[in-house]
């Protein structure tokens, strides 16, 4: 099997005529039918469904052709960098962080890209939002990892990569400690340990609505932060706070973590740059972003 063929398999399956893909690819339509066939014998099955008329894409050749595509765009993405890693275009790639995209999909998806672009020097940088989205604005940073409140700002494009539940950790001698799970109106009259605003606005803001939706003010007895910080605090005894599931694991001695069924909150981690920015190595991060999230498989505390 030859890379040209799957290029004229790509071509023919998204023309549908082999007369339009071989003028396409500049080459005769008697060679490029060849080819195919050639194809189709050596991976053993029909691509496509041929008539006098009209030909279509079988159900392999459907299959196929996902795949091809997905492959081919990483090669040529592949000849793209090395030949500006060549050019001595590697350079430094800067990516922001929130402190909770630690626990769950950014060491993997960091790791893969530096695997795969090991010539392009990654920078690492710890903020907190606001300031991680206005580093991106001003290009002090390229591209940031956060967790998303749904809340977007103007000159920013935003993917989400990872979704996972979130939970309720309460010191281990808690009397709710017993519970398999809770709602947020159970938490009422709990002192809450939370993120200061000033470090985290949106996820403060995001967390006083939704206690007011269940119908209560909350007490916010400590501030911290960082996730470890927070979870610190309530293995010490100062109150309790929601968490992303994958933060389920920090000080399990001292801390128990419950599942938090109404409302059942979803934590969600964005792939977040500069709309306007053509940025380097921007697609590849953002497919192995996507390669991560969907093999990912976050190992929790049992919460039942």
């Amino acid at each position: 099997m030859e890379l040209r063929q799957l290029r004229y398999f790509v071509k023919v399956a998204e023309t549908l005529h082999f007369g339009r893909a071989a003028e396409q690819l500049h080459m005769a339509q008697q060679p490029l039918s060849f080819q195919i066939k050639r194809l189709e014998d050596e991976i053993g099955v029909k691509l496509f469904k041929r008539t006098t008329r009209s030909i279509a894409l079988t159900s392999a050749g459907e299959a196929l052709l996902v795949h091809v595509q997905a492959g081919l765009g990483r090669i040529d993405r592949g000849v793209d960098v090395a030949q500006r890693t060549a050019r001595g275009e590697g350079g430094k790639l800067y990516i922001g962080y929130s402190s909770n995209s630690l626990y769950n999909v950014l060491p993997p998806i960091v790791r893969l890209f530096r695997e795969r672009f090991p010539h392009l020097e990654i920078v690492l940088l710890e903020l907190v939002s606001p300031e991680l989205e206005l580093k991106i604005l001003s290009e002090d940073v390229d591209i940031g990892f956060l967790m998303f409140t749904g809340t977007k700002m103007s000159g920013l494009a935003y993917e989400s990569i990872y979704q996972e539940p979130a939970a309720i950790a309460l010191p281990k001698n808690h009397p709710l400690a017993e519970r398999k799970s809770l709602s947020l109106r159970e938490l009422a009259d709990e002192k809450f340990v939370m993120y200061a605003r000033s470090a985290n606005r949106l996820i403060f803001d995001d967390f006083i609505s939704l206690c007011h939706l269940a119908g209560f003010s909350p007490v916010i007895a400590q501030e911290a932060a960082t996730d470890s910080a927070i979870i610190s605090l309530v293995a010490a005894g100062f109150g309790v706070t929601l968490v992303a599931s994958s933060l389920c694991g920090i000080r399990p001695d001292e801390v128990v973590y419950r599942r938090l069924i109404d409302p059942p909150l979803i934590a969600e981690v964005a792939l977040l740059w500069k709309e306007d920015k053509q940025l380097p190595f921007l697609e590849e991060l953002r497919q192995i972003a996507r390669e991560v999230a969907q093999v990912t498989m976050v190992t929790l505390i049992s919460l039942d």
